[in-house]
């Protein structure tokens, strides 16, 4: 005779994805994977803009089990375009070299007039800051 036990595996835990920054803030919805225990998993970064990914995780690909567990992909802001600050007449003439201002994607910035002799500001730009 023989006696024949048939197994199926079992569901494994979710591995959960995350999309920070270096201080833990959450920059897109997590995505969960789920699959069976034993079986291999493949988690990919999210396009997210003005973000660029610093950090790959050791455990970006690995083999689902029976508990979750959590992939946190880390990410730092891209450099922004830069921001050229002109001083100039009403007709459009250079008063002074211009100021570029450089930083990161979605950072503030803040322009501010140059003393320039014999000149005043009759205009401060809507997008002075």
């Amino acid at each position: 005779q023989e006696v024949v036990y048939v197994y199926e595996r079992s569901d494994a835990g979710p591995v959960t994805v995350k999309y920070q920054d270096s201080e833990g803030n959450q920059l897109a919805d997590p995505t969960v994977l789920s699959g069976k225990v034993g079986l291999p998993y493949t988690s990919e970064a999210k396009e997210i803009p003005g973000w660029y990914v610093v950090e790959t995780p050791d455990n970006a690909s690995g083999t689902f089990s029976d508990t979750g567990q959590e992939v946190v992909y880390v990410y730092e802001r891209s450099d922004a375009a830069p921001v050229t600050v002109k001083y100039q007449d009403s007709e459009g003439n250079q008063l002074a070299d211009p100021t570029v201002l450089s930083g990161k994607v979605g950072l503030p910035y803040t322009s501010e007039a140059k003393e320039i002799p014999g000149w005043y500001v009759v205009e401060t730009p809507d997008n002075a800051s």
